[in-house]
């Protein structure tokens, strides 16, 4: 029975090779009931080859991880659509649920087998759309008392009037920096500031060099505050004489408050 419903999951996610006894040994420690062990050796549940699919995304293996992409990952804007079916709001969702299944300590260790595999990143997926909308809320407040607490530091004469002058549209502005960020730069931003990990920590999960991470943290950082730069102007309509105090607040006003901008949780 053991050999055939190897072979079974075998057959489903071909390409995916597991030293059997490790495998063996990782489906004993989480189906500890013998009729559902039963039932998964006889096939009556997929229990034994979704295990088989997860053991090898928790090992890395290229070919599991293909196939939980194209499987699973794929159809998470169908289960937050109740949520929201923005493009840009399930691609961050589906981000963080990669991120949370398959690095640091991967969640993807926590599939027991007792239910169907869809049906639990169905659950995870939901949980993470959820905590994003209750953080969006949390974030607009955040947002509101980051910019009032950065406007509050000591600053020279001109930049005090300017303080004063734009302190709303200055709020405005930088939501709609942070918001005209691709998923990436977002996310990687997210990563830094608030999740603190390390360059050489994104890296990995990027699967690039320190340097390039470190590149493009830089001009995330640069592009959000030329963006606020832009539409405080815009928004303002000052002339060229200003731009360069305009300028100058910004810089010093953004990345006292990128940490809360982004949130925690968001």
């Amino acid at each position: 029975m053991l050999r055939a419903s190897l072979d079974r999951a075998r057959s489903r996610w071909p390409g995916v090779e597991l030293e059997p006894l490790a495998f063996v040994t990782f489906v004993a420690e989480r189906l500890t009931s013998p009729t559902a062990l039963l039932e998964a050796l006889e096939g009556a549940s997929p229990a034994f080859s979704e295990l088989y699919l997860a053991s090898g995304c928790l090992r890395h293996d290229r070919a599991a991880l293909q196939f939980f992409e194209d499987g699973y990952l794929r159809d998470v804007g169908a289960f937050v659509s109740g949520v929201d079916r923005s493009p840009a709001f399930v691609a961050e969702v589906r981000q963080l649920l990669r991120e949370r299944l398959f690095t640091g300590e991967p969640k993807i260790a926590e599939f027991t087998g007792g239910g169907a595999l869809g049906g639990w990143v169905r659950v995870a997926a939901l949980r993470i759309a959820l905590n994003l909308k209750r953080s969006e809320a949390r974030a607009d407040s955040a947002a509101q008392d980051s910019v009032e607490s950065a406007f509050g530091e000591q600053l020279g004469p001109e930049l005090e009037h300017l303080r004063s002058r734009y302190r709303e549209a200055f709020t405005e502005s930088v939501r709609t920096a942070l918001g005209e960020l691709s998923d990436r730069d977002r996310t990687l931003m997210r990563l830094y500031h608030v999740e603190a990990l390390s360059l050489d920590a994104i890296a990995a999960l990027y699967r690039v060099h320190m340097s390039t991470v470190s590149r493009w943290l830089s001009r995330a950082r640069e592009q959000v505050a030329e963006t606020t730069t832009r539409r405080l102007c815009e928004r303002l309509g000052v002339g060229a004489s200003s731009v360069d105090s305009i300028a100058a607040l910004v810089v010093s006003q953004v990345d006292l408050s990128l940490t809360r901008l982004l949130g925690p949780g968001s």
